[in-house]
């Protein structure tokens, strides 16, 4: 419970994307699994399938690890390795932390109704007008990024309409359940995300396949699309005043907006209710059943009929998917000119290319973690500033190489089979539960397949959390630990080496921050953080670029130059450590030899245009 709510707490801080962030909440995580191996509490999964997801979760990270070897920087890639050790904590405290399953069940509705109170949070700011949570015209926060506020939101979509669906409820609960529901996703719409429809599709399709009560869950999503697409005019209006997010959003536009998904919460609701108390009303047996195959016969012609309307729109399916395909591969970006959510115009193709080159040229072990940006620099026919691929398959394709990504898919897998036994075993209660939180982690884990949510924590351990605990078998051994006290020993070894990991990482970024802080009102005490820093992690370059400054600004410019040199040897495709080089050599009056750094600065970023101007001996 603890750890879910600083998950959902970090969402205000960026998701948790900086260290500063996610580092204490691994180490949390990893403590007290330390003290739960230790008193022997841990429950170990017996199932094989929960036994494998463990195993293979905690490999991917050992993996990720080991390839600061060969990658090209170890830094990222130990930072990488600490992210997915701090995933893997996460996925094992859900699964073996020795908790009842109503506990559990309580933990997963608090996630849920945690998602709603940031949702309520921030529907009071569109209510206000607050044109600083927009950026582009597409709502922006909280997470700071507005892929991630879509998947933020879209998570507790399937497990507010697994709930609606539920008949023996009261109905004004199941009523604000669906009310929920679209409020959730009405401000996932206002995010204009492309990647959210691939999340809500396959969150769907895992919520019907597992779960009960599927005609209810069908057609209460069917009127939530309904009440979006009723509405949607009025909530696209900041992005459409804003010439399709090509300028800013008005308060005046985003107030009509936050009141346009008001009505419709309200709407729904009173629908809702009045649809349920009908719906708790049926007592007899053959009047469910006759409504029940009455509402699926309906819906099989319904969604018949939608089909054949969006062939008929579209035309030629083949004429069309070409088409799209030509959009998609241009490698400049186009603005929309409606919505968004009908484009797959922009810049991914261009990086996707590079990633798929960068695993050609290493396909078995891959390039290292994180170590994506040196071929994107040296590659990349768009100006866009990136330091990953933008695809977590792809990413890990190019970074951890076949043995990384089937690692990862070996978890996938044995999650997935280890949730279907799960809902397989248990009633119709628990079953909507479990297909609610599975659900509910398939759609950040498929809207990480075109986006970077990887790298957000609070989004992508909401998900891991949510799989974890669906996982779960009701009739799972609960409190069977590791028996012995040598297994127990070594758990805690292998998790106090994690902590030991992840905390000199945090620890050098506390003085990394420091120095930075310091640089210009005390460079000899700027020197000293920056010196601890590499103390605690001496294969970053950060910590040699800011003693590097320190030493210049003391009047050391030899040692300026040994510190990034030290820099360049840990890095040699790095170009911003042959720029810092150049930009010492211009302030020392050597301007020879700072084109001389700017020109192999260029080599490794061609397209950087102060780069090109600088190796041209000419001022930006």
């Amino acid at each position: 419970m603890l750890v879910g709510l600083l998950l959902l707490v970090s969402v205000w801080w960026d998701g948790a994307f900086d260290l500063r962030y996610w580092a204490p909440l691994t180490l949390l995580s990893l403590a007290l699994l330390v003290a739960l191996a230790l008193a022997g509490t841990l429950s170990l999964p017996r199932r094989r399938a929960l036994a494998v997801a463990a195993a293979a979760i905690w490999a991917f990270a050992a993996y990720a690890m080991l390839s600061a070897a060969w990658a090209e920087s170890a830094a990222d890639a130990w930072e990488g390795a600490a992210r997915a050790i701090c995933y893997a904590a996460l996925f094992t405290l859900a699964l073996a932390t020795p908790a009842p399953d109503e506990g559990r069940r309580w933990v997963g509705t608090g996630l849920t109704i945690g998602i709603v109170a940031i949702g309520l949070a921030t529907e009071l700011r569109v209510l206000s007008g607050d044109t600083s949570a927009f950026l582009a015209a597409r709502l922006n926060d909280p997470i700071g990024y507005r892929n991630g506020a879509a998947a933020l939101f879209s998570f507790g979509v399937w497990p507010l309409v697994g709930f609606a669906a539920r008949r023996g409820y009261a109905s004004g609960i199941r009523a604000a359940a669906l009310s929920s529901a679209v409020l959730l996703c009405g401000l996932a719409f206002l995010t204009q995300s492309r990647g959210m429809l691939l999340g809500l599709a396959c969150g769907g399709a895992v919520s019907l396949a597992i779960g009960p009560d599927r005609v209810r869950r069908s057609w209460l999503a069917l009127a939530i699309v309904v009440a979006i697409a009723l509405g949607s005019g009025a909530l696209l209006a900041p992005y459409h005043a804003s010439d399709s997010g090509a300028g800013t959003a008005a308060a005046g536009d985003i107030q009509r907006a936050g009141f346009t998904l008001l009505l419709l919460c309200v709407a729904s609701f009173l629908a809702g209710l009045f649809a349920f108390i009908f719906d708790n009303g049926l007592r007899s047996p053959e009047q469910v059943r006759g409504l029940h195959v009455a509402a699926g016969g309906a819906l099989i012609v319904l969604v018949a009929g939608l089909g054949v309307g969006a062939l008929a729109r579209v035309g030629n399916p083949v004429t069309y998917a070409e088409d799209k395909w030509d959009e998609f591969s241009q490698v400049e970006s186009t603005n929309a000119t409606g919505t968004r959510l009908g484009t797959v115009g922009g810049p991914r193709y261009d990086i996707w290319r590079v990633a798929v080159e960068q695993f050609r040229d290493a396909p078995i072990l891959g390039a290292g973690e994180g170590n994506y940006q040196f071929a994107y620099y040296r590659e990349r026919r768009t100006d866009r500033n990136l330091a990953d691929p933008h695809s977590l398959p792809l990413g890990m394709l190019a970074e951890t190489g076949l043995v990384g990504i089937g690692l990862f898919g070996l978890w996938l897998a044995a999650v997935a089979a280890a949730i279907i036994d799960a809902a397989r075993r248990a009633g119709g209660g628990r079953r909507a539960w479990i297909a609610g939180l599975a659900a509910a982690g398939t759609v950040v884990v498929a809207q990480s397949t075109v986006d970077w949510l990887w790298l957000i924590p609070a989004l992508f351990g909401l998900a891991v959390m949510a799989l974890g605990m669906a996982a779960r078998s009701e009739d799972d051994d609960v409190g069977t630990g590791p028996r012995g006290l040598a297994l127990r020993s070594l758990i805690a070894l292998v998790l106090a080496a994690a902590i030991v990991s992840v905390g000199a990482l945090f620890l050098s970024g506390v003085y990394v921050r420091k120095a930075r802080r310091l640089a210009l009102d005390s460079p000899p005490s700027a020197l000293t953080a920056a010196r601890h820093a590499a103390d605690f992690n001496p294969v970053s370059v950060t910590p040699l670029y800011l003693q590097a400054s320190a030493l210049e600004a003391e009047g050391d410019r030899d040692a300026a130059r040994r510190a990034l040199g030290e820099a360049f040897d840990l890095e040699p495709s790095n170009f911003v450590t042959l720029g810092l080089l150049g930009d010492l050599e211009a302030r020392a009056g050597n301007p020879a030899a700072a084109r001389h750094y700017y020109a192999h600065a260029q080599a490794l970023n061609p397209r950087d245009v102060g780069l090109q101007k600088l190796s041209r001996g000419q001022r930006q």
